[in-house]
């Protein structure tokens, strides 16, 4: 820098250099120099700008704001200077520009300046700012607090402008105004309500004397009229001495609260407020005294903070929900992704092949019971689901969850029992699904943390039954590995898990427990839990169900004749091209003549158009573009030819109750649920061609 400064002297004085140095280097403010171009170098200092920044040499300074105007800014108000200079250069006036900033000192501290700078040209070094700086930090500091002061006093001015304001419109109950230092009424007391419930009341009836009357004198008198276990309180908090010190000390408004009894027997709460103030001569000191009722005002508050509580609460249940779908929704189609490029690596591995293909249907399945369950707790908490009851068998239910967790168990080598012994009434009305979702999400939990050769029984016990309705309590016991006292508080929120799948090697959500407690919540059942660590678990769903009669077996069972699905010929109404080609090619493997059509109009036209006898079933599935599947379906019941009787099959991947529900309602024979299950859809193509060929 020093290099520089002969020729940057010489530039913008053509004077001796030796007396400009000498001038500028002994002045008791910072000056500098700098251009002002992008680059904002500074061109000279002088000692007192070190000074101010802390520095003892160039060098440290440099080293500080890396010798430009930018780096001796506050980050914070670089932008402001930066307008600031931008307009002078703008305006080309001969004004000096005045603005104030932080600097970042040397020692980490911020410190205020005062910046006076003037741009011109030179012909050495083009545009240039000149600057005059002073450290300013004590003088704003103390304007900041002058102001901060006389805001303070016109917060307290204000304040007690309110109160007075509050106890005119009738905000308090009663107010009044005393001298603390005569210990006298300045006014007596005024009432603001006419009521007579409060027992503070009585107070009104003490004789009051603007000229005579004590001010302690009545605060006894009052507090023992009081009737309230604060009574000593209210004497401490209106005593002379005390608020006097209060407003010595600049404490000028007082509150406290009491409860009280009414003369109608409620408990209320009383807040007093106290404003204190000086007289102009400070001889004397006075107190604004008001009563005010807040009982609601605290309810309300205690509402609203409940509310609060609850908000944030289940903001944080909402973001831990949130997360957890986000990491078990990628995990199993990382593997899915994954498995993929492993199989185009080893294309000519079979075995390899293979291995990967039965991993991705498992992650798939695994994403597939995520979504699923998330689906059906956002349907619930949406009030959408209802209950789907229908009359059956309790018994045939029991047998169909025996059927389906023999695989399961078998897979574990664990001994599996149901007990329908103390059954006696099994013929009820009952949401049948809802209550195989509940007692097969259980047995699979059990299952699973139940180790190798365990024991998992399914008991169903009957209660007395009253009014034609009986209790049912389903009871699955295993003897797992328990469930400790602090986990089963939180056993069914979302995604709860005593041990991650990472932890435990058992994969799963933790939505499974929730979508259970949902379910017995909407069927207005209890469900207990009882369980140690090491000795197993005990959970019961207890249900009260109507119980009804069965219909005596006295039609003779019609025998459906067997039929080849080999060669049938289907019309598969699909408007998702992917959905529709897997379908197609998993119809075709098993023998079936498929035809597609996008969407249900074109269902509709190519149904009219075929002769009848043509196809022999209808695939449909449910939202299409145009005309959806309830709407094709009765569309094709209205025709007046032989087609109006085709066997129509819903495809949804909504499969709850009301959906099966709307489409058997639209004219549908069954509802199938996608992605396709190909031995429960042919099971039920099979069922429902049979059924028509026996009508």
């Amino acid at each position: 820098m020093d290099s520089s400064f002969s020729e940057f002297i010489t530039a913008i004085s053509g004077s001796s250099e030796n007396f400009f140095r000498d001038f500028v280097e002994e002045m008791p403010g910072g000056f500098f120099a700098y251009r002002a171009d992008k680059s904002e170098e500074i061109l000279y200092l002088n000692h007192a700008t070190l000074r101010i920044f802390g520095c003892e040499t160039v060098e440290e300074f440099a080293s500080l704001t890396g010798n430009t105007f930018r780096g001796m800014v506050h980050p914070d108000d670089l932008e402001g200077v930066e307008q600031s200079i931008e307009r002078q250069i703008t305006d080309g006036g001969d004004n000096m520009d005045y603005v104030e900033y932080r600097i970042r000192h040397k020692d980490g501290s911020a410190r205020r300046v005062a910046d006076y700078g003037r741009y011109t040209k030179t012909d050495a070094f083009g545009g240039i700012f000149y600057v005059f700086i002073a450290d300013d930090t004590d003088r704003i500091k103390r304007r900041m607090e002058r102001l901060e002061k006389a805001n303070e006093t016109l917060l307290k001015l204000s304040s007690r402008e309110g109160q007075y304001r509050k106890a005119i419109l009738h905000d308090a109950l009663f107010f009044y105004e005393v001298s603390l230092t005569g210990d006298r009424f300045i006014n007596a007391v005024t009432r603001t309500r006419e009521t007579e419930i409060y027992p503070i009341s009585a107070i009104f009836n003490i004789n009051i004397s603007i000229d005579g009357t004590c001010y302690m004198d009545f605060v006894r008198r009052a507090s023992n009229l009081i009737g309230s276990d604060d009574t000593a309180e209210y004497a401490d908090f209106f005593d002379r001495e005390r608020l006097i010190k209060c407003c010595e000390g600049g404490e000028l408004e007082q509150r406290c609260e009491m409860r009280i009894t009414d003369n109608l027997g409620t408990a209320r709460i009383m807040q007093y407020v106290v404003l204190l103030g000086k007289s102009a001569s400070d001889k004397e000191i006075s107190a604004l005294i008001m009563v005010r009722d807040i009982t609601e005002q605290s309810e309300r508050l205690s509402r609203l903070r409940s509310s609060l509580e609850q908000t944030r609460a289940d903001s944080r249940a909402k973001s831990a929900f949130l997360a957890n779908m986000s990491h078990d929704i990628k995990t199993p189609l990382n593997a899915i992704l994954g498995f993929v490029d492993l199989i185009r690596l080893h294309l000519n591995d079979k075995d390899k092949t293979l291995e990967y293909l039965e991993k991705i249907r498992a992650s798939g399945n695994q994403l597939l019971t995520t979504a699923g369950m998330a689906l059906e707790i956002t349907r619930m908490e949406s009030g959408e689901t209802a209950l789907a009851e229908t009359e059956g068998d309790l018994a045939d239910m029991l047998g169909e969850i025996e059927k389906a967790m023999l695989p399961v168990m078998a897979a574990k080598e664990h001994t599996f029992k149901v007990d329908k012994t103390l059954l006696r009434h099994s013929a009820v009305l009952a949401d049948f699904n809802g209550i195989k979702e509940i007692l097969t999400q259980l047995l699979d939990n059990a299952a699973k943390f139940t180790d190798r050769g365990g024991k998992v029984t399914l008991r169903v016990d009957e209660g007395c039954s009253a009014d034609g309705s009986g209790k049912y309590a389903f009871t699955v016991e295993d003897s797992g590995r328990g469930i400790s006292d602090e986990f089963t508080e939180r056993l069914f929120e979302p995604f709860a898990r005593e041990d991650s799948a990472a932890e435990s090697g058992i994969p799963g959500s933790g939505l499974g427990m929730t979508v259970v407690k949902r379910l017995v919540d909407i069927m207005s059942g209890e469900i207990s839990v009882n369980s140690r660590p090491g000795k197993g678990s005990r959970i019961t769903v207890t249900v009260t169900l109507r119980q009804t009669e069965k219909e005596a077996e006295t039609a003779p069972v019609k025998k459906n004749k067997p039929i080849s699905l080999k060669g049938k010929r289907i019309l598969l109404v699909e408007d998702n091209e992917i959905n529709s080609e897997i379908a197609e090619a998993l119809l075709a493997k098993e023998g079936f003549l498929v035809e597609s059509v996008p969407d249900g109009v074109a269902a509709v036209e190519t149904l009219r158009e075929s002769g009848n006898g043509y196809f022999d079933l209808v695939l449909m599935d449910i939202q299409m573009p145009r005309m959806n599947g309830y709407d094709a379906t009765r569309a094709i019941r209205a025709f007046d030819t032989a087609q109006s009787d085709i066997p129509i099959i819903a495809l949804s991947a909504n499969d709850y109750a009301e959906d099966r529900k709307k489409s058997i309602e639209a004219g549908m024979d069954a509802h199938a649920s996608i992605p396709l299950d190909m031995p429960r859809l042919l099971a039920m193509i099979t069922s429902v061609l049979e059924e028509r060929a026996t009508d």
